[in-house]
């Protein structure tokens, strides 16, 4: 069985800290095997996983976070939208809502990047640097048409999936019953067709329903972006401490540091 791998944030003697979360958080998915014993794990690699525990934690803005956006992804958004066959519209109604296009967005529980990716999720699919805006967004996209395909194309299904996971949509043969899937999914909803309140860093254009650049704000000091490092320290089995850029093989618990130069 897979051990839990820890979800906290900490930081080495040079680093900043910038947040922190339980160990305990995270996508964890169980299954009862043949012997009656329930497995857990975060990183399922058969089918009879399930969700168990959904949810991408709390939204954490970067320190240049601005509060809205100035159309400066679109480039990345429509080559994927053209590349993986899925609405630019539907794109940015999934970025505004995950990230409100924060590039440098992370979650409580280790979500990366304007479409919020899970480590596992970014791996999945091709993600090296889930800070590469457009890395992310190609992942997130493909992870979108991959949803999409799977739940013949209802927009509903594919939504809930990439928010607690696709075998959550599939046990339960529609939208999960978490408040936070649900109201994920109508969130979306409601910017694809015009109801988005005062969510400044969407797109909207009232007459049409359709997504539409908003208005330049007042012109302010522009806050420069700190770039984050994201690293990983773990103990292997002969106590060995090791810290990488990159995650250790599946089963590993670690340590996520997520810092600034």
């Amino acid at each position: 069985m897979n051990k839990r791998r820890s979800a906290a944030l900490g930081v080495a003697p040079t680093l900043a800290l910038l947040f922190a979360s339980s160990a305990a958080e995270g996508q964890i998915y169980t299954r009862k095997n043949a012997n009656g014993v329930v497995e857990a794990t975060n990183v399922p690699d058969d089918a009879d996983f399930r969700l168990t525990y959904p949810g991408k934690g709390t939204l954490i803005h970067s320190r240049g976070f601005r509060g809205y956006y100035r159309g400066e992804f679109d480039p990345h958004i429509v080559a994927a939208a053209n590349l993986y066959n899925v609405s630019a519209d539907l794109i940015k109604a999934v970025i505004s809502v995950e990230s409100e296009f924060d590039q440098w967005a992370v979650s409580s529980k280790g979500a990366q990047g304007l479409m919020q990716l899970m480590p596992f999720t970014a791996r999945r699919f091709g993600v090296i640097d889930a800070f590469d805006a457009r890395q992310n967004i190609f992942g997130g996209v493909q992870y979108l048409r991959f949803l999409l395909d799977l739940f013949q194309g209802d927009v509903s299904l594919a939504l809930a999936g990439y928010n607690a996971g696709e075998n959550a949509v599939t046990r339960y043969r529609g939208i999960p019953p978490y408040r936070e899937t649900r109201n994920y999914v109508q969130k979306i909803q409601n910017l694809l067709g015009g109801g988005m309140g005062n969510l400044r860093a969407a797109y909207h254009a009232p007459a049409t329903g359709k997504l539409a650049p908003l208005p330049k704000p007042t012109p302010k000091p522009k806050p420069q972006p700190i770039r984050p490092r994201v690293y990983y320290k773990w103990t292997d089995t002969t106590g060995t401490l090791h810290v990488a850029h990159l995650p250790p093989e599946d089963g590993v618990v670690y340590t996520m540091i997520r810092a600034l130069d």
